[in-house]
């Protein structure tokens, strides 16, 4: 055996199964040899794989949710009643139909701006890429935190430019977000990213 693969003890080589990981952490038995496990790899437990696909799913809705509902609910009728409901003050001399388009092309980028992260977001959760753990962490404390604003639209469905129904469905998938969230927080510290273990 070279010498580089000898730091496993004898009786630990002469009894390791193909696979098993030395006491140390750093070498891997291929069945002739301890081979050196490569620096930062790390091994999935029984949450990676059921988080990645949740985390895929969870974002792919909320993104096909959110641009959906925009187009379909949000024009010119619907966004005046929610500004005029919300008080807003208009510039005096401003053309209200203007600044209702505008505010209409702003809301419509919004939805479809963060719809592209979210997809982007459910593909490399979906193939398990490390660096994008920590996107999707981010993302879904934000829409964990919607929970706070639709509450508030609840308790003043006119604000709103969509029908109280869909507030409904947004905080479900907010909360959703909310949870997802947790679970990501709690895999991370016991683990590590996607709950992906050192070997050993």
């Amino acid at each position: 055996m070279p010498e580089r693969y000898s730091s496993a003890p004898l009786s630990e080589q002469q009894t390791a199964a193909v696979g098993q990981v030395s006491a140390d952490g750093q070498f891997r038995w291929d069945g002739a040899q301890w081979v050196p496990i490569p620096k930062g790899q790390r091994e999935p437990t029984a949450w990676t794989r059921p988080m990645q696909l949740g985390a895929a799913v969870l974002f792919v809705v909320a993104a096909v949710y959110s641009v959906v509902t925009t187009l379909v609910f949000v024009n010119h009728d619907t966004m005046l009643k929610a500004m005029q409901a919300q008080g807003t003050q208009l510039p005096s001399g401003s053309d209200v139909d203007t600044i209702v388009n505008v505010t209409i092309g702003v809301t419509i980028g919004f939805a479809a701006f963060f719809a592209i992260l979210q997809l982007v977001a459910a593909a490399g959760s979906y193939l398990g890429w490390r660096w994008m753990f920590w996107c999707a962490l981010v993302l879904f404390g934000l829409g964990g935190l919607g929970v706070l604003g639709d509450l508030g639209t609840i308790a003043r469905p006119a604000t709103s430019p969509v029908p109280i129904g869909v507030i409904w469905v947004s905080t479900l998938l907010a909360l959703a977000s909310l949870g997802m969230f947790v679970w990501m927080l709690i895999g991370v510290i016991r683990f590590g990213p996607w709950a992906m273990k050192k070997p050993g």
